[in-house]
C-alpha cells in the first residue's frame, strides 16, 4: 500500500500521509513518495493549491532515525546521505512552489515533521495538535528544519529555545509561538475553515498568488531600503502585466476575472475525526 495518498479535488491537490500507524515516520520510502506527489501536483495544470494532512493522530513524528542509525557501513551511510539530501530537498521544493501549500495539522508533529510545517505557506491546527524539537536528547539538532523555522516562523532566540528545552509544544502555545496559523477547536471547525481557505484561494489570482511567495521569499535578509527598491520594481513589473490589467478591469467593471472559480469539493478536507472527549461521549449516552 502506498504511504501517500495524492488525488485532486476541485482544483486542490490533497497529499495525504496515511501511515500513522508507524506515526508517519520519514523514511526513504515514505519521502520518497512525498516528493513525488507534491512534484505531481506542480506540474498538474488543474492544480491550483495543495493540502497537506495526515490520516490519524499523528501527523509526523520525524526522520526514521532508527533506521538510518542502525548500521554504520559504507551502504548504510550512503543510504543516510540520500535520505537527508532528498528531505532537504522536498522542503525546498515546498518552499519555491509556485502555488500555496496549506498544511493541516491533527494530533503529534516531531522533528523532521516540524519542517514540513515550517515550510508550508499556511497552517491550520487542531486543538489535539502538539509540537516538538526533541533531536538534542538523541545527540542530534534539527539542521534541516531550522532554516525554514527560523526564517519563516520564530525569530533565532524563539528558534534556539525551542531546540533547546526540547519541551512538548501544546497547540495553542503553538499559535502564540507562531508555529500555526489558526487554530480550529475540532476537526468540524477545521473542515469549515479550510474550505473558505480553499475558496478564496481559487478566487484568487494564481499569478498573483505565485508572486507573493516568490516576493516574500525574495525580501528575507533584505535591509527596508534593499525591500522597498525591488517593491517598485515588482509592482510596476506586475502593472504592464495583461492579465493583471484585464483582472483590474474586470472588478471595475462589475464582472469575474478568467482564473476566478468556486470551490466546490467533492470529498472532505479533513480525513481523521478526533475522537469525542469521554465526558462528552457520556453526556450523549445520558441524553433522552
Amino acid at each position: 500500500m502506498s504511504l501517500v495518498e495524492q488525488q485532486l479535488d476541485a482544483g486542490v491537490a490533497i497529499i495525504t500521509l496515511q501511515d500513522s500507524e508507524h506515526g508517519n515516520l520519514l523514511t526513504p520510502r515514505i519521502v520518497e513518495e512525498l516528493a513525488f506527489a507534491f512534484e505531481r501536483s506542480v506540474r498538474d495544470p488543474q492544480a491550483r493549491a495543495v493540502l497537506l494532512r495526515s490520516d490519524g493522530a499523528a501527523f509526523c513524528l520525524g526522520m526514521d532515525l532508527g533506521r538510518l542509525a542502525a548500521n554504520t557501513g559504507r551502504g548504510s551511510q550512503a543510504e543516510a546521505k540520500r535520505a537527508v539530501g532528498r528531505y532537504a530537498d522536498l522542503l525546498a521544493a515546498m518552499f519555491r512552489a509556485p502555488m500555496p501549500i496549506a498544511c493541516l495539522v491533527q494530533g503529534e508533529v516531531k522533528a523532521g515533521g516540524l519542517g514540513l510545517v515550517c515550510a508550508s505557506d499556511i497552517v491550520v491546527a487542531t486543538e489535539s495538535a502538539s509540537f516538538e524539537l526533541g533531536e538534542v536528547l538523541f545527540g542530534l539538532i534539527p539542521a534541516n528544519v531550522l532554516p525554514y523555522l527560523l526564517a519563516l516562523r520564530v525569530p533565532p532566540q524563539k528558534a534556539r529555545y525551542l531546540v533547546l528545552s526540547s519541551r512538548r509544544i501544546p497547540g495553542p502555545e503553538a499559535l502564540r509561538l507562531n508555529l500555526v496559523d489558526e487554530l480550529l477547536p475540532s476537526a468540524e471547525a477545521a473542515e469549515r475553515r479550510l474550505r473558505e481557505i480553499f475558496g478564496r484561494l481559487l478566487r484568487s489570482s494564481p499569478q498573483a498568488l505565485s508572486q507573493a511567495k516568490e516576493f516574500t521569499a525574495e525580501l528575507i535578509g533584505k535591509t527596508p531600503g534593499q525591500a522597498a527598491a525591488l517593491a517598485r520594481r515588482r509592482l510596476l513589473r506586475m502593472l504592464r502585466d495583461p492579465a493583471a490589467l484585464q483582472g483590474v478591469k474586470a472588478f471595475q467593471d462589475g464582472d469575474l476575472p478568467r482564473w476566478f472559480s468556486r470551490f466546490k469539493p467533492a470529498g472532505p478536507m479533513v480525513r481523521w475525526r478526533e475522537p469525542a472527549p469521554p465526558e462528552a461521549a457520556e453526556r450523549k449516552e445520558e441524553a433522552p
